[in-house]
């Protein structure tokens, strides 16, 4: 009888012990990261150039980031896969640091529905308002559209430390991010013009606090993050971008962890 008992007790407690293991928070995790993810990213990453240790560093960010948010992301450095079945594919397009030239014609014309027709969503950095003639390419006029109709005219080449000013506290890519915070040492590009009146400004950018003072200034009105709300697409440009340390800047993950949500309509 005592036998008996002690080995029900012993038996209940390996019970218990199993159940608290499979519904632990680790096991949980596991259980949801092992599931099939709720949407699909497509990154179109910049190769080979001085942008890529911050490509490299948002590929180490964003493998932590899609487990806990429970999507996919994959890569490629060249548009000759992008058609519309390619595109199909997925819920959110990141121009990683790539320019808007060079495209094959396949490519433009999908990317032109994907964003017109709102397929899918669209955040961009940096390099992706290079908008001129460069490397042999002329512009790409429904991309300068895209962008709010602006060119690029110049850049800082020994870089600032500047203060980024948020004017949109409500908007999803906005959540929790602070009213104002200090971007180190960015190659802040200006344009032919401000994008304002064809975009809706999230944040900008401080001139006055470049350090060190540079000549090279817009002049008082530099958007820095806009989204284009006459496109179907959910789209957000980042201009920050160049280097790898910005992903040690608390406010500048927080606006692209939202971004990826708020874009992929999450």
């Amino acid at each position: 009888m005592v036998t008996s008992r002690l080995y029900l007790s012993i038996r209940c407690l390996a019970c218990a012990w199993v159940l608290g293991v499979l519904t632990s928070p680790s096991a949980v995790g596991s259980t949801r990261r092992n599931s099939a993810p709720e949407f699909n990213v497509i990154a179109l990453a910049e190769a080979n150039s001085i942008h890529r240790p911050f490509v490299n560093a948002a590929k180490i960010w964003l493998q932590k980031q899609a487990p806990e948010n429970n999507f996919s992301v994959d890569y490629i450095e060249n548009t000759d896969k992008i058609d519309d079945a390619f595109l199909s594919r997925f819920q959110l397009f990141i121009q990683l640091d790539y320019p808007p030239y060079g495209w094959t014609p396949k490519a433009i014309a999908a990317f032109t529905r994907y964003i017109e027709e709102g397929r899918g969503g669209w955040i961009g950095f940096h390099h992706a308002t290079l908008l001129g003639e460069f490397d042999g390419y002329q512009m790409w006029p429904w991309f300068s559209q895209f962008m709010g109709g602006i060119r690029f005219k110049d850049y800082i080449p020994k870089f600032a430390t500047a203060t980024v000013v948020v004017e949109e506290h409500s908007h999803a890519v906005m959540a929790n991010v602070p009213s104002s915070f200090v971007v180190d040492q960015e190659e802040w590009y200006t344009y032919d013009k401000t994008p304002r009146s064809n975009v809706h400004v999230l944040a900008h950018v401080d001139e006055s606090t470049y350090s060190p003072n540079t000549p090279t200034k817009m002049g008082g009105d530099h958007p820095v993050i806009w989204t284009n709300e006459h496109m179907k697409a959910r789209n957000v440009y980042i201009f920050m971008g160049h280097h790898p340390e910005l992903f040690q800047n608390s406010a500048f993950t927080t606006i692209f962890h939202n971004s990826i949500l708020w874009a992929a309509n999450q």
